[in-house]
Order: C-alpha cells, then sequence, then structure tokens
C-alpha cells in the first residue's frame, strides 16, 4: 500500500480497503488496483462520466417506444440500464430497422446477439435513465400496469408511429376464406396495454373489438386502411386460412 493511500484512508477515518471503497463508492476491484500500482490514485477523484441521452420527441421515439412496450424489456444494474428488443431473426429487414432506430433515437449504436438454436435476434444497448427517456418502467410489463405515454395522444402522427411500433412486435394478420373474415390484432398480456391501444385506435377514426388477450380490427376496409396507414416494415403471420 502507498503512502498516498494510507492518508487517504486517514483522511476518511477508515482503516481498510473494503471500508474506503465503501465510503467513496468505488469498486474495491478498482481500491485494489491503486494499492498495487496498477492504476493512478488521481482516479479516486475523477468523475465518471455517466453516458445518458434525453431525446426529444418524434416519430422515431414514439415508435421505439411502440415496438419497448410490444418485445422490449429494461433491466436495472447498479450503473446503468440494458434495453433489450427481442426479435424474430427470420426478419432481418426488421432487426436492422430496430437496430438503426434505437441507434438514431439515442445516439449510440446498440449490439446484436443471436441466440442459438432459437430464430431470435436480440438488439441491446446499455445506458443510463433508458426508462426515463422513453417513459418507461423497469422490469415487469404487466406487474408495472405500461401503457402508452400520454405525451404520444397528443400528436397523431407519434400515436400512429407508437402503433405501427405495437402490430410490429405483437400483431397478426387473420383472413378466414371460411367465413369471409378479415382482420389484423395486436395480442399481449398486459391489460393496460391492450386497453391504451384500444384508445388509440379509436382516437385515430377506427372501431376496434377489445378482446381478453387482443385489440381486433375486423372491418375490411378498416384493416387494409390501417395496413396501408402503418407502412410496417416486416409482413405479417395469418393466425387462419
Amino acid at each position: 500500500m502507498t503512502s498516498k493511500l494510507r492518508k487517504i484512508l486517514k483522511q476518511y477515518n477508515v482503516s481498510t480497503l473494503k471500508e474506503l471503497s465503501k465510503e467513496l463508492k468505488i469498486s474495491i476491484d478498482k481500491i485494489k488496483n491503486i494499492s498495487c500500482g496498477r492504476t493512478a490514485i488521481s482516479s479516486l477523484f475523477k468523475k465518471r462520466r455517466q453516458y445518458r441521452i434525453f431525446p426529444g420527441y418524434s416519430e422515431g421515439l414514439a415508435e421505439l417506444v411502440g415496438i419497448a412496450l410490444g418485445d422490449g424489456n429494461i433491466y436495472q444494474f447498479p450503473r446503468c440500464q440494458r434495453l433489450t428488443i427481442s426479435c424474430n431473426s427470420s426478419y432481418e429487414r426488421y432487426v436492422r430497422h430496430v437496430f438503426r432506430l434505437v441507434e438514431k433515437v439515442f445516439k449510440k449504436e446498440p449490439n446484436v446477439t443471436k441466440r442459438p438454436k432459437v430464430k431470435c435476434s436480440d438488439v441491446r444497448l446499455y445506458m443510463q435513465d433508458i426508462d426515463k427517456a422513453l417513459g418507461l418502467p423497469v422490469g415487469n410489463k404487466i406487474n408495472n400496469l405500461v401503457k402508452i405515454p400520454e405525451w404520444i395522444f397528443k400528436n397523431n402522427k407519434y400515436l400512429i408511429k407508437c402503433l405501427k411500433g405495437l402490430f410490429e412486435t405483437d400483431g397478426h394478420y387473420g383472413l378466414s376464406r371460411k367465413f369471409y373474415v378479415e382482420y389484423i390484432q395486436f395480442c399481449n398480456r398486459a391489460k393496460s396495454l391492450r386497453e391504451s391501444a384500444f384508445r388509440a385506435l379509436i382516437s385515430l377514426g377506427y372501431s376496434p373489438q377489445l378482446g381478453n388477450n387482443y385489440v381486433r380490427l375486423a372491418k375490411k376496409a378498416q384493416v387494409h386502411r390501417f395496413i396501408k396507414l402503418m407502412g410496417f416494415v416486416r409482413s405479417f403471420p395469418s393466425l387462419a386460412n
């Protein structure tokens, strides 16, 4: 242990490196590196720059909120947060779209990881205060009663983009030739989110149906108008034929 480090122990009235780590809120590994000379002692008093950004309201942010509400998760680490958006690897164009959208909104390049043995690609971003930037809670979406943020309802362009994000993650197109029924629906286990999507569709002049696990448009003209308005990047799997 260096004489300078001993003086710092005395200055903070502690006797061990562990106590100093706790007092300065710095990892014990860094303290040990300083003790053996691998790291400069001056680094103890340098404020670590935490990378964070608070993007202004935009269509891009609104779409990313919709995507995060559908297939996203925000996880809290001690020093930062992680946004994970899980995409079907079969839709490569859509995975690239999500990647570019995250990069555009947060001004930072995310990473993409393909899971072995399953058709899933995770787009991940590590940063401070992702929850505040998106206006969404950390953790379980059902328990947190997630819904579309109110600022999105104040602008129809934002509302359209948010619904695009929701339907491209948890949306399905159905066509039953037997019953001459055509529909598009958003399925999600979070009741609060289904109700929020239902409200959004009404706000845009549609006549949605609200079920136990879905929000659905079932009028042919409205289905076609909705699909055209959204400008979806990925194709939709059919639930019936």
